[in-house]
């Protein structure tokens, strides 16, 4: 008989387990509630009362760069490469020519530069294939190589003003390594 005062005492504790799991159970939906709520009121009010962004906001700074007659400028052939790049996921054999465009009155100094640097001018381009990343060789625009190459050719003049800008007419990664 001594187990009989036992039973009545685990149905309240039990209970009181039960109970206390309710609340808790209770306070976590209230709290979740309040804070879908808050943040419904947040989401509303910012939709209805904020500003929204002034979509030509930064184009001050956008500079059109505006073609210029073809009569005033000559267009240059740098160099025709081959070179191997080997930084992507595959060996990629890159067939590139770069062709940069000069104002018409230094024409002739570029040329005779062109020609008299050629070797020079190979190997630094052929440099900047070589560790170009793979998104680089990527690029639509390649963007990123003509910068590049703009950097290192006036550089090398040293004269940034000079080339008006670098083309890339051709610019052919070919994977080799099958």
């Amino acid at each position: 008989m001594p187990n009989a005062p036992a039973k009545p005492e685990a149905p309240a504790a039990d209970q009181a387990a039960n109970g206390k799991k309710k609340k808790s159970l209770a306070t976590f939906g209230l709290f979740g509630g309040v804070m879908v709520v808050e943040g419904l009121a947040i989401f509303l009010c910012m939709r209805f009362f904020g500003s929204h962004p002034d979509p030509t906001l930064g184009v001050e700074g956008i500079q059109v760069q505006a073609s210029q007659p073809w009569k005033e400028s000559a267009e240059l052939e740098v160099a025709k490469l081959r070179v191997q790049n080997n930084n992507g996921q595959r060996t990629v054999l890159c067939s590139v020519t770069v062709v940069v465009r000069v104002h018409q009155s230094d024409a002739d100094k570029v040329k005779e530069f062109l020609e008299n640097r050629k070797n020079t001018i190979n190997d630094a381009l052929s440099r900047i294939i070589r560790s170009a990343d793979e998104k680089h060789l990527n690029e639509p625009g390649l963007e990123t190589l003509k910068r590049q190459f703009r950097f290192e050719l006036s550089s090398l003049i040293n004269d940034d003003a000079i080339i008006e800008q670098v083309l890339i007419p051709e610019c052919m990664p070919l994977p080799t390594g099958f």
